[in-house]
């Protein structure tokens, strides 16, 4: 009905009475579909009206046509996730096209080379990029490392550096340790420390990672991580109005959320317990009173409150404290990836699109779109054995650590392996090769003989270990003698 009232009655829509219903019947859809989301209870085809084309959808998106986008903002289910997927990476490509185009007739580069220590990485590069444009690190930004010796590193871009600077930088800023965000016990999800202060500059950290996360998503570049629910569907500002903070508090303080159900069912005088609308948090050795409301502390909980007590507990836990951590990283997040795009996508659409399908590898898909360097080629024996072993003897389990020791990320590309940047690559690896006693014009002449599919794969033997490049998803595979051995090696290296 719903779908209907939009598709087919789109003018309809501008009556105040009519867009009031279809608002409500919204509201009901959301709950019910999130809940299908959670712990599916129908059809994958449940969603999709009988009568909605979404090839004729995503058509009329393209041209720009109101009851398309109304469709996308209202009831985006409609379209399944990998129709959605093809139109945001169109969008993407487009506006890559239209600035490549307005560069050229610009008549002058506009590229800015950044320089990152890797001692330094990412403090140079929050340095660098903080006070950067939104439109420039988008389009304009090349990257190139410094070692510890302070000498420029060589390298064949091809978009490796900057998977690369994008991986580390992610990887550094999302560990824990580091301060700015923490893990759910049950699930090791992430989402902001309410203790981030820890850092002066913490909000414009914040701002950075959201940025660098969504300019990963913009480039294509999976990154093997998970959100916490409840933090990352903020980027989702326009379908929160149901969210029940408290009865997704179990994601996050499961024994919290216990003691608020004993609360809630508590026959005797509550006000025995000693609560009041306040709460007591350790901060850095300190005891901090936070006020759920004002005067807050001087308000008792009683059995006539203390329903809007347990939902203002989960509020404070899961939004309030890190309200301000999180509406910083939504802010850079959104400068780079355009909010009308995001609302197209449901809460575990937006987790797949930054970390990628967790669904099982698909290797025939990777054996399609690999890329053979070095001299090996389709036939080769060598890639004759480690296609059979892969495809016929590897488990999901050993599948996915393949594909971690190759591109960071044991998660394949949501689109398939077609659209990974750059392409899984094999290459054949020689003796001399990655030796410790290579000279750097050697190593350069290496990397631009492999670079042109030059080199010429000789037999290694049965002793060395296959390794990767992961900036590239570049597997560096030597030529065994044997299956075995390479069965052997393969699995020890992963």
């Amino acid at each position: 009905m719903l779908f209907n009232i939009v598709w087919n009655h789109y003018d309809e829509l501008k009556n105040p009475t009519v867009l009031e219903r279809a608002t409500t019947c919204q509201g009901l859809l959301i709950l019910l579909h999130e809940r299908d989301e959670r712990k599916r209870y129908t059809s994958t085809k449940f969603w999709t009206p009988r009568d909605a084309s979404p090839a004729t959808i995503i058509a009329e998106l393209r041209s720009g046509k109101g009851r398309a986008h109304k469709i996308t903002d209202f009831i985006p289910w409609v379209l399944p996730n990998k129709k959605k997927l093809e139109y945001l990476q169109g969008l993407i490509k487009q506006e890559k096209a239209l600035k490549r185009s307005e560069d050229r007739r610009g008549m002058e580069s506009k590229t800015i080379l950044i320089k990152i220590h890797r001692r330094r990485l990412f403090e140079d590069g929050f340095q660098h990029i903080k006070s950067m444009p939104d439109d420039v690190l988008k389009h304009h930004v090349k990257i190139m490392f410094v070692n510890e010796l302070g000498l420029d590193e060589v390298g064949i871009d091809q978009d490796g550096v900057l998977k690369e600077f994008l991986e580390e930088t992610i990887r550094h800023a999302l560990n824990p340790s580091f301060g700015l965000f923490s893990v759910t016990e049950e699930n090791s999800w992430l989402y902001p420390s309410p203790l981030s202060k820890v850092h002066y500059e913490h909000l414009d950290l914040f701002h950075y990672v959201g940025r660098i996360i969504a300019k990963a998503v913009y480039e294509g570049v999976v990154i093997d991580i998970s959100f916490a629910p409840f933090f990352i569907r903020q980027l989702l500002h326009n379908k929160n109005a149901l969210f029940s903070y408290l009865d997704e508090l179990p994601s996050l303080d499961s024994e919290l959320h216990k003691n608020l159900m004993f609360i809630k069912s508590y026959q005797g005088d509550i006000q025995d317990l000693g609560l009041t609308f306040s709460v007591d948090e350790q901060e850095f050795g300190k005891v901090v009173t936070e006020e759920l409301m004002p005067g807050g502390s001087f308000t008792p909980v009683t059995s006539s409150n203390k329903i809007s007590y347990i939902h203002q507990i989960a509020h404070y836990k899961m939004y309030t404290q890190i309200h301000k951590q999180t509406k910083a990283f939504c802010a850079g997040y959104r400068g780079i990836i355009n909010d009308d795009w995001l609302r197209m996508f449901s809460l575990p659409e937006l987790q797949k699109l930054i970390s990628g399908d967790c669904s099982s590898i698909d290797l025939s898909d990777l054996k399609k779109n690999v890329r053979y360097l070095g001299g090996y080629h389709g036939n080769h024996r060598v890639i004759l054995w480690f296609w059979d072993i892969t495809l016929n003897e590897f488990t999901e389990q050993e599948k996915s650590a393949l594909l971690k020791f190759v591109t960071s990320c044991s998660r394949p590309p949501l689109m398939g392996f077609s659209s990974m940047s750059p392409p899984f690559s094999i290459r054949a690896v020689d003796e001399s090769e990655e030796s410790n006693d290579m000279t750097p014009g050697q190593a350069l002449r290496s990397s631009f003989k492999s670079f042109l599919g030059l080199q010429q794969g000789t037999s290694t033997g049965n002793c060395r270990l296959p390794t990767s490049s992961t900036c590239f998803n570049l597997l560096k595979l030597p030529v065994y003698r044997s299956k075995s051995a390479l069965r052997e090696k393969l699995r020890y290296a992963i």
